[in-house]
Parts: C-alpha cells; sequence; structure tokens
C-alpha cells in the first residue's frame, strides 16, 4: 500500500468515527495524489470542519489550490472551510481543536510555513518565508512566490489530537532522519513533532 493511500485510510477512518471532525490540511504536490484519491473515496464531508495550515499573504493560491484539488470535488460545505487569519487559534479552539493534521515536511525541516528558527511555543502568525522554500515553491508551481505567509504555529500543530507527515521523495530523506532521529532543535522545526504522543510518518 502506498503511502497516500495509508494517508487516505487514515482520514476515511476519523471521519468514519466522527462524521464532523476538523481536519488540518497540507497543500502542495506532496498532497496532490492523497487528494485524488479522497475525490475518488466517496466520503461523507458534509459535517466536516477544514483548517489549512497556511496561505500567502495577501494571496489566494493555496485557496485555489484546495478548490481545485479536494473542495469543488466533495459535498463539504463552504462555510466549514477555513484558512488561517487573525484569531485563528482562538477560532479551532472554538470548534474542539484538530482531530487529524496532515503535514508534509519541507528539505529544511519546515512543517506548514515554519521554518527554521520558528519557536516552539509560536502560534497562527505572519512569517518571513526562507529563500529555499520560495525557490522551491516557485519551481513546483511556476508561479512567483511571495516573501511572506500566514501558518499555524508550532504549538498549533502540537495542539492537534493526531498528526500524520507525508514525506516522499529523496531530497527529503535527510530532513525526515534529522526530524525524527536527530535532537529536537528549532535547526529542524519538524523535530518538535518528537514530542507529540500521536504521530505517524508515512515515507516510501
Amino acid at each position: 500500500m502506498s503511502i497516500e493511500q495509508q494517508a487516505v485510510e487514515i482520514i476515511t477512518q476519523t471521519l468514519r468515527d466522527k462524521p464532523a471532525a476538523n481536519l488540518m490540511l497540507a497543500t502542495g504536490s506532496t498532497m496532490e495524489p492523497v487528494y485524488a484519491l479522497l475525490r475518488g473515496a466517496d466520503l461523507d464531508f458534509s459535517l466536516a470542519n477544514t483548517f489549512n495550515l497556511d496561505e500567502y499573504l495577501d494571496g489566494n493560491q493555496f485557496h485555489e489550490f484546495m478548490n481545485a484539488q479536494l473542495f469543488e470535488h466533495v459535498n463539504i460545505s463552504s462555510e466549514n472551510i477555513h484558512f488561517p487569519a487573525i484569531g485563528y487559534d482562538a477560532l479551532i479552539a472554538e470548534a474542539g481543536g484538530i482531530d487529524l493534521c496532515i503535514l508534509g515536511i519541507g528539505v529544511n525541516g519546515h512543517i506548514a510555513f515554519n521554518e527554521p528558527g520558528s519557536s516552539v511555543n509560536s502560534r497562527t502568525r505572519v512569517v518571513e518565508l526562507d529563500a529555499s522554500t520560495r525557490v522551491r515553491n516557485s519551481e513546483l508551481s511556476g508561479e512567483e512566490i511571495p516573501s511572506k505567509a500566514i501558518s499555524a504555529g508550532i504549538a498549533t500543530i502540537l495542539d492537534c489530537k493526531r498528526i500524520i507527515v507525508i514525506a516522499s521523495g529523496e531530497e527529503k530523506r535527510e530532513a525526515v532522519n534529522n526530524a525524527r532521529y536527530s535532537d529536537i532543535s528549532d535547526k529542524c522545526p519538524a523535530s518538535f513533532l518528537q514530542a507529540h504522543s500521536d504521530v505517524t510518518w508515512l515515507v516510501p
């Protein structure tokens, strides 16, 4: 079973166990095959709430990505779709917290847009993007990438009840190994996940 199929199985079980589950979702090329499988999974999203991890400041690229990849193809209510904004952490808490967070990981160990140097206590905030992140995202999207974004923080992510990390690509192997097995450090933000009690790493 592929890592994408494993991710979809976990998402499917989460929604079957709790139809009104709160899901925190990622974007990017790693997620495209996951969302493709979800589109064909005949899942009921009518009661689910989604909270995306990040979005470029003054941009809507991730809104467009999510609409094209998932939201336009499933029966989710538009009022249940959320993107980072002022008061995001309070909104999540009011909804009852995140039941399942789906993360990717960057080649520099970032999760969401928490770049190296991010505090373990960080909450949703405006962040400056690392040059390597902008270059890679520009290569993948073919678009110019803004210098700033709004991102769920490390603490926001660690508050999630369950986390799965999907890490595909040989270029991410070093970041994955550092995140899982090296000392916890803000040099590799994903290493903070070691402190969480329910993290599933999906690695080829």
